[in-house]
């Protein structure tokens, strides 16, 4: 008896590690985010005091975890803009990433998937990007690197960036 409730449980324990992500999508305008884990079981995202809605949902190359851009209203902009990365990871840890506490505009997993990279900038009228490649478990910085507002450095800068900083163009 005491094997066959070993076994049941080491059974379970399996199943839940390599539990993933199979699907992110956006619903009801982009105000709610529908998850779908590898069992095909759906639930919504967690939101954030303040937070008005999603934007570009990912899952992570290896499907063990699902990231997204969180929004929030904006009092110079007539639409929200997204303020933090967000990725849930497959034990429904959420680990959140603002960078410079400028808007994250856009954003990928790089392809170990256990790190991020995501570009920030003003809102408008500057070629100024900053980028981050981050740690998922721990939020470690892992590198940076900007393009800056003035020509001819910003498009020699652009020329020398590193393969991560491609990531986050695509």
């Amino acid at each position: 008896m005491k094997t066959w409730v070993a076994l049941l449980l080491l059974s379970l324990v399996s199943q839940s590690a390599s539990a993933g992500y199979v699907a992110a999508s956006l619903a009801d305008n982009g105000s709610r985010l529908v998850i779908t884990t590898d069992d095909g079981s759906p639930f919504s995202a967690p939101t954030f005091s303040e937070q008005v809605g999603f934007e570009q949902p990912r899952i992570s190359p290896d499907g063990q975890s699902v990231g997204w851009l969180a929004l929030y209203p904006n009092c110079c902009t007539s639409y929200p803009i997204p303020l933090k990365l967000v990725v849930l990871d497959r034990s429904r840890r959420l680990h959140t990433f603002e960078g410079i506490k400028l808007a994250v505009f856009k954003w990928c997993f790089l392809p170990q998937s256990t790190s991020v990279a995501y570009m920030q900038t003003v809102v408008h009228g500057s070629n100024f990007e900053h980028f981050e490649a981050r740690s998922i478990s721990s939020g470690k910085l892992l590198a940076e690197y900007e393009y800056p507002n003035e020509e001819p450095e910003n498009a020699a800068a652009r020329k020398r960036a590193p393969s991560w900083v491609r990531c986050v163009e695509k």
